[in-house]
């Protein structure tokens, strides 16, 4: 057995109680929702930038790194 192995062992765990169950779940679906909006935010910058055309675009064959 390496020392990490012992240490992972010996290392005590802490039982979270209800209420800070409930408290990190809560804060884990308000960082997903945040990240969510984040994304949406970058998704319609990159649209109005870019503008509807983007979706309107002709993509010719035999072009890029295939040379």
């Amino acid at each position: 057995m390496t020392t990490r192995e012992s240490n992972a062992q010996d290392i005590e765990r802490v039982a979270l109680t209800e209420k800070q169950q409930r408290s990190r779940r809560s804060r884990n679906i308000a960082i997903g929702l945040s990240l969510f909006a984040l994304v949406v935010v970058f998704y319609g910058a990159t649209i109005s930038k870019f503008g509807p055309q983007i979706m309107d675009r002709h993509i010719e064959s035999g072009g890029g790194f295939n040379q």
